[in-house]
């Protein structure tokens, strides 16, 4: 018996490249994980380069019918173009057809990663329940995907979801990459969590946070573990993301008025972040979009896979342009 069609979805995130086959039911076949050397932009290609030729190399079923990357930063996706990233360093527009797919002979498609992730749970995860839901990843990153009357809300350029550069009062004085100051992202992000303990622990000498950089074990896991143990700059660091988040997560409920909130990225992984900023959220958000509100919880994909499964949807979508 012949194995189902798939396409092959590509997750590129800032430390690992995920590579996976997927049918059109949302099965994964096959899939791989790899390093991502982001030193530059030709090291950042030259990986995902070689994490696709290594698993198309081992692929032993018919050639996949089409290619979908989720990529860091701004995308065009009716253009096929990676137009450009910060924390992955595209400084110069990426065709992705030309660039990965023509190899292969394979139409190439490509969104950021968030949307794609949000893609994937449109189609095979809160989707089936919700119509008007937010996908929230907190990762690397601090972003949204915005699910309206059952699709995607890109906006006019494919910005929309941005939720990493909104203001919510918490440590304004804090720059962002983006060149402004206050930004959500810098406070409540795994990679601005990490940033700002860094640029802090100089006054803190006595924090046992200075143990966990030099094991290399300096994470928003070991900053909540030692805010239960009371430190103060650990505590510092995770109140105020804490805070962050439930306000500006309120504003977006208020704004939105969702039936659910999804939760993903690494950073909710351990339990310890979602209970808190839930209780904000209750006492700050509005009572009428409160009670429209079912549920904010963790998705019901895996959460190793779902940023692949949207880049797989990006192929799918691809093929379905051509039938």
């Amino acid at each position: 018996m012949n194995p189902a069609p798939v396409v092959i979805g590509v997750d590129v995130g800032g430390t690992k490249i995920a590579v996976g086959a997927v049918t059109r039911t949302g099965e994964m076949v096959q899939a791989g994980r790899y390093p991502m050397d982001r030193s530059t932009q030709q090291t950042s290609l030259t990986s995902i380069q070689v994490a696709l030729d290594d698993f198309l190399s081992s692929w032993p079923h018919a050639a996949p019918l089409a290619l979908g990357f989720g990529v860091v930063g701004r995308t065009d996706p009716a253009a096929g173009i990676w137009v450009r990233s910060m924390n992955i360093p595209i400084s110069e527009s990426v065709d992705m057809t030309a660039r990965f797919g023509a190899p292969y002979g394979l139409r190439a498609a490509v969104d950021n990663d968030v949307h794609a992730a949000t893609l994937a749970e449109l189609h095979w995860g809160a989707g089936r329940e919700a119509r008007d839901f937010v996908y929230l990843n907190v990762g690397t990153g601090t972003a949204t995907g915005i699910v309206t009357n059952g699709a995607l809300v890109r906006g006019a350029g494919n910005h929309a979801g941005e939720f990493g550069h909104t203001f919510t009062g918490v440590a304004p004085d804090v720059p962002c990459p983006c060149g402004r100051c206050g930004c959500l992202e810098p406070v409540a992000s795994g990679g601005g969590l990490i940033e700002r303990a860094r640029e802090l622990l100089p006054a803190y000498p006595d924090s046992p946070l200075h143990v966990a950089e030099q094991q290399g074990q300096l994470n928003a896991h070991a900053i909540f573990a030692q805010a239960d143990q009371g430190d103060p700059l650990a505590t510092r660091l995770a109140d105020d993301m804490v805070n962050a988040l439930g306000i500006a997560l309120a504003n977006l409920i208020n704004l939105l008025d969702p039936q659910a909130i999804v939760v993903g990225g690494g950073v909710w992984a351990d339990g310890w972040l979602l209970p808190r900023v839930q209780r904000i959220v209750q006492a700050t958000a509005l009572a009428g979009a409160l009670s429209d509100l079912e549920s904010i919880a963790p998705s019901s994909l895996d959460p190793d896979h779902v940023g692949l499964l949207g880049a797989a949807i990006l192929a799918w979508e691809v093929v379905a342009e051509r039938e």
